[in-house]
């Protein structure tokens, strides 16, 4: 014994396994916040670089360009009066006091030193060793700049130059070690840069936690949805107009959209079930009359023509139902042809005009001469016949139904309009719902399928349907065909009709 379906709609099967929890470090804001802290802190090491290279450079231009200026102003003194103009240069530098610091060495060609003048400063229990300066050749002019360590917070920066006979001339003088000048920046810059580290990771978790609450919200909403099956949550929609914003309220309008199509077609299901069990039931009475013994082959003839006819009012529900989802899919086949829609009315008319006699309802026609469009005439025609039928079919007997057609640039505009029951304000958007029937609509005999059929072949051919009724006073039904197939076209006429 086969077992009944399952009820349509989200449900959570409990063997199904939920989605895993999210660790800290899958966690966006988590990562978010570190990407962050690891971006400022790279940055920030780039910058304290350059500048710790930039000030590093800066002060050995500083002093290389105070030794340099010495050392040509001693070289010039040596070329004009030899040794002497470079002893009587020195001793008179030597009277001031920001001079009496600098170390002058003359080396001749042989490496034997003829002259220095080594400051006072430089001479203590911890002799200093200046190396000779080697490795210079005999080139004039030709220059070099080294550093000599004097103690843990003091180098002797030496310039030396060799001159025309080719002697060595070194200039020097005493400067700040440059790994103790720069250790408070250095350390400094640790202390600082951790702290603001830490501040940054601390704001950029803060910040980025608020920043992904849309988006945790979401993930709660959708798990909410899928343990409970109930499509009435929604994410909250964040006060600042940002891409957050916009994409919480695309996923609130994806859910709204499902939840109105699984409504549908729940209704859908429903009217189906409530309409093909009447049908159902009275082909299998009838097919089980006919198995009695004691029936007459006349009475079991009836019954087999009852259960074709049955069976013919079940299969042309299916095939509606199966060209109606086949035209909101866009597949539906269409013939377009350029064809005179009022032409089509008069036909239509003329088969309905015995419905309408047999009514007692007055049938009108205000149709122009020609209104052409581009259709296909069969999907057409059935269009405007289950309009009319449904006129006919609720409008009382002694009521009026009008038929009327205008041209226009861009295509034709039909009108259907009769004086019966209306439809209420809480059904008018639910019409066009496969297999919705209204109370009121109940008593009579059909399927529920015409108005979703039209739609469905309107907008097919790129057209609009409308309607505006109210209860006492009778509906009009306001169909548009295009020319050409054109999603706008509509548009001008729904104005026009307000």
């Amino acid at each position: 014994m086969s077992s009944a379906p399952p009820s349509p709609g989200i449900q959570r099967s409990p063997s199904r396994p939920g989605p895993p929890p999210v660790g800290w470090h899958r966690a966006f804001a988590i990562r978010l916040s570190l990407w962050y802290a690891l971006v400022f802190l790279a940055s920030s090491s780039l910058l304290f670089g350059a500048l710790y290279w930039l000030l590093a450079s800066t002060l050995e231009a500083r002093e290389q360009t105070l030794i340099q200026r010495k050392l040509d102003e001693y070289s010039a003194a040596y070329h004009q009066r030899g040794e002497r103009g470079l002893r009587d240069a020195v001793a008179r530098d030597s009277i001031a006091p920001e001079q009496v610091s600098l170390f002058v060495r003359l080396v001749s060609s042989r490496n034997d030193v003829t002259f220095a003048k080594v400051p006072d400063g430089w001479v203590g229990s911890r002799p200093v060793q200046i190396p000779l300066p080697g490795g210079l050749g005999t080139l004039e002019g030709k220059q070099r700049f080294i550093r000599v360590p004097r103690d843990a917070e003091r180098d002797l920066a030496i310039a030396s130059r060799v001159l025309g006979d080719g002697s060595v001339l070194e200039v020097g003088r005493t400067t700040d070690n440059r790994q103790v000048l720069l250790e408070p920046l250095r350390h400094t810059f640790l202390i600082l840069g951790s702290a603001v580290v830490l501040v940054s990771v601390l704001g950029g978790a803060v910040f980025a936690h608020r920043a992904t609450r849309p988006i945790r919200q979401i993930v709660d909403t959708a798990n909410s949805i899928l343990a409970t099956g109930s499509l009435e949550a929604r994410v909250p929609t964040p006060r600042r107009g940002d891409d957050l914003a916009e994409l919480v309220g695309l996923f609130n309008t994806v859910l709204d959209r499902n939840q109105s199509l699984i409504r549908a077609m729940r209704e859908s299901l429903d009217n189906a079930a409530h309409d093909l069990r009447t049908p159902l039931t009275r082909l299998r009475g009838t097919a089980e009359l006919a198995l009695q013994p004691q029936t007459s082959p006349e009475q079991t003839r009836e019954a087999l023509a009852d259960c074709v006819e049955e069976s013919e009012r079940v299969l042309s529900i299916l095939n509606t139902l199966m060209d109606v989802t086949e035209a909101e899919a866009g597949m539906m086949r269409l013939d377009l042809t350029s064809s005179d829609i009022c032409q089509l009315l008069r036909e239509v008319a003329e088969v309905y005009e015995f419905v309408a006699d047999d009514k007692k309802i007055q049938l009108r026609m205000e149709l122009p001469s020609q209104c052409p469009a581009r259709i296909d005439v069969p999907r057409a025609r059935q269009v405007l016949a289950n309009l009319l039928d449904n006129a006919l079919k609720y409008t009382p007997p002694g009521g009026s139904v009008r038929l009327s057609a205008e041209s226009r640039p861009d295509g034709a505009l039909v009108r259907i309009r009769d004086n019966g029951m209306g439809i209420g304000p809480e059904d008018l958007d639910r019409i066009w719902t496969r297999l919705f029937r209204a109370d009121k609509s109940r008593s009579q005999r059909g399927l529920g399928l015409g108005l979703s059929l039209v739609k469905a072949v309107v907008e097919a051919h790129g057209g609009r349907v409308a309607v505006h009724s109210a209860l006492g006073e009778g509906s009009e039904f306001t169909v548009f065909f295009p020319h050409v197939k054109d999603e706008g076209s509509f548009v001008g006429t729904l104005l026009a009709q307000a």
